[in-house]
Parts: structure tokens; sequence; C-alpha cells
């Protein structure tokens, strides 16, 4: 059994699904300290100046150690519109009005826990994508895994959990990972390097990257299951 182990973020970019895709059980990591302004709570995609903005949703006030699992999402806001306004520079993307159909119904779920509502957004678009791996969350599935010695255990508490017998991690992990920890542990570790095919963003030079939006305003479901099939992983 594959297993990886990510923070919970925000419609991330194809490679976190390029992860998903890869493994059996993917498990949301919601025990570790919320980060601000990171991956966790916001997006990148196009803007009328052709350039990089972000789609964001506001989150509570909260001590600086708080963990992921308590953030909460502050609703007071209609954060909402705000992205359907910032998503009108797509109007003319062929896949235009399937994304706002989408994200309609995944806004329809008012969950006001971030860790939770960024699940379900991920559940709902691996559904949407052809993905049929497990995601689960860390703190609501493992309830007594509450702590590691370090942070690179965390994969291997998972793994053993799960009885599985492979790891696999985003590449940017690669010099953090202390591999024979896993080897000794009885497990093979792996990082996946994301392959990011460019396809065309409304005559724009291709901009990588960017938020799996931005891949479902120009692909059809068929050319984005390739795109997931295209990473290697390095050992």
């Amino acid at each position: 059994m594959r297993v990886a182990l990510m923070q919970p973020y925000f419609f991330p970019y194809l490679g976190y699904y390029q992860l998903i895709n890869s493994v059996d059980e993917f498990v949301i990591f919601d025990n570790a300290q919320f980060v601000r302004r990171s991956w966790m709570n916001r997006n990148r995609i196009l803007n009328e100046h052709k350039e990089r903005s972000f789609i964001t949703v506001p989150v509570c006030k909260a001590p600086r150690e708080t963990k992921i699992k308590d953030i909460i999402i502050d609703n007071h806001t209609n954060w909402q519109d705000k992205i359907f306004n910032q998503l009108l520079y797509y109007k003319n993307a062929p896949y235009y009005n399937n994304v706002l159909d989408f994200l309609n119904e995944c806004f329809t779920n008012r969950n006001s826990n971030l860790s939770e509502f960024n699940t379900l957004l991920l559940r709902k678009t691996c559904a949407l994508l052809g993905i049929d791996t497990n995601i689960t969350i860390l703190s609501q599935r493992f309830s007594d895994i509450d702590s590691a010695n370090a942070a690179d255990e965390w994969g291997i508490e998972v793994s053993k959990a799960l009885n599985a017998t492979v790891y696999i991690n985003a590449i940017g992990g690669k010099e953090f990972y202390n591999q024979q920890k896993y080897q000794d542990n009885g497990l093979s570790i792996k990082f996946i390097n994301p392959i990011l095919t460019p396809y065309e963003q409304l005559k724009n030079n291709f901009i990588p990257g960017l938020s799996i939006i931005d891949v479902m305003m120009f692909n059809d479901k068929n050319n984005i299951k390739n795109m997931l099939e295209i990473q290697e992983l390095i050992g």
C-alpha cells in the first residue's frame, strides 16, 4: 500500500493531485501548526493583467500556535462572491460554465472548519477528475497519533497505522526527510516530481503551477486525467 500525508490546501495545483493519484491512502495532516498566508487558505489564478493573483478563504484570528484542525473560516464576509468576481477573467475559457457550476456546488457547504472544508473540496475535485484514492483526516481517523518524535516521522507513524509499505511525499521534502529512518522502519520512501504539461491560457504565455481551477478552465476531464499520470517518482 502507498500512503501520502499532506496539509489540506485550498484548490491546490496539479502536482498536489498527482500526489493523491499516486497513492492508495491520502491522509490530511491537520495536526501541524497553521501557517498564515499559505496554500491552506489561498491559491493562484490568472487576472486581467495576465499575471498571477490570489483567491483567498479568510480565516478568523487565532494564536500563532493554533493547529490546522482548529482554524475557523471567517464567514462574516462574502468571500465566495469575491472569488467568482475574480474568475470573470476566465469567461471566455472553454470550460468556464462547467467550473462555475462545480464551484457553486462546492461553496454551498458552509462548514466553518478550514481543514474539513478543504478536505471536502479535495474529495469533490478528485471525484470529478476520476481519482479514487481514499482521503481521510489524521485527527479524526487516527486520534491516537497526536505527536511524533520529529517532524519527518509523522509519515512513519501514519504508514505503520495503515500497514503501508511505501510512503510518498512531495518533491520539496526530499532534503528534509531522513530516508534512513523510513528504511529502518521497513518503509520505502519516494518523492513525486510533478511535470506540468503546458496548455493554452487565453493566448497568454503559459504560467505553470496555478490552482487546479485554472487547469479545469482550459482542459476537459480526459486531458486532466492524462496530466495526472505525467510525473516521476524519485527514490
